[in-house]
């Protein structure tokens, strides 16, 4: 991985003061796509055992150059978190705009994610030294019919996205709070969506973050045959963190491996999880959930399916 330079960051980010990229003019169509809600779901009558989360929502780290951190929406425990996918995007001259413009052209890669944002004619991105990221947008990019928490959590997905970029580009000054305010077509005070009004920078929200989701396997990755690693992050459950790997073979899953995660431990943060094991080839299902302290009930469940080959 090449982490760039003082000079290099110093560089970008004084292209991104002057970066404004033109993305077609067509604006995507009003509506939602198949599989996007419109509205939050309603909410269960017993709601499920809270788990500890954190009260900051801890910014990513250098990584990869083509490789974008993107957020995603996903509907789970009767409300809807982000979750967050690296995915390799067409370059726009800098980090942030190219993360911007994919996650308003693209749909996410897991079925069980959506998304609310349509296609921006025009997105311009920059950074000051407080680490406040200006995203000035076109207001074809709100053209969806949300209801206002769905709205929210739409802004705040870019937020975390914008940050995000940011960040793993080297772009941020430490110990600095990252930000970002929104401009639609250069103007402050838009109400996004119809119902969050867009007045000034907003920072992340560490409640929307999913409690847990799976960083690799990535969704419908091929990996080979040996030794795969499983890795991801999870807030702490009052009954601890689980996991099971079942073997697809004609439809039908068979566990070949699972139980508890330790959380933390050596070069992992104290709320990520990695644990390996041996696969031959075939077709796998990786899910992996929060238990309350007596209820089998699985919480927060994120999965994945990736084939060994």
């Amino acid at each position: 991985m090449n982490v760039p330079s003082n000079g290099q960051r110093t560089k970008v980010r004084l292209a991104m003061l002057a970066a404004v990229a033109t993305l077609g003019t067509l604006a995507a169509c009003v509506g939602t796509p198949a599989g996007s809600p419109s509205s939050m779901p309603a909410p269960s009558s017993q709601p499920p055992a809270v788990s500890s989360q954190r009260s900051t929502a801890p910014m990513e780290s250098l990584s990869a150059p083509r490789l974008s951190p993107i957020y995603w929406l996903g509907e789970r425990d009767s409300t809807v978190y982000l979750y967050r996918q690296y995915t390799e995007a067409e370059d726009q001259g800098d980090p942030v705009t190219t993360a911007i413009k994919y996650l308003t052209e693209h749909e996410p890669l897991d079925p069980d994610y959506f998304n609310l944002w349509s296609k921006a004619s025009r997105i311009g991105t920059s950074i000051n030294p407080g680490n406040v990221i200006t995203v000035d947008i076109s207001a074809d990019a709100f053209a969806r019919r949300v209801d206002a928490g769905l709205a929210e959590r739409a802004i705040q997905q870019l937020v975390y996205t914008a940050t995000a970029a940011a960040s793993a580009a080297g772009l941020l000054t430490q110990n600095t709070p990252a930000s970002v305010d929104i401009l639609v077509d250069g103007h402050s005070g838009y109400e996004a969506f119809g119902h969050v009004k867009l007045s000034g920078p907003i920072q992340r929200d560490a409640s929307l973050r999913a409690p847990i989701w799976i960083i690799d396997p990535q969704q419908d990755t091929a990996l080979t045959a040996g030794k795969v690693t499983i890795h991801g992050i999870s807030a702490t459950f009052p009954g601890g963190t689980r996991w099971t790997l079942k073997k697809v073979v004609d439809g039908e899953g068979t566990r070949v491996a699972g139980g508890s995660l330790h959380l933390g431990g050596g070069k992992l943060a104290d709320n990520e999880f990695q644990v390996g094991v041996v696969l031959e080839p075939g077709t796998y299902t990786l899910a992996v959930w929060g238990q309350a302290k007596d209820d089998a009930k699985r919480l927060s469940r994120d999965t994945k399916n990736f084939t060994v080959k």
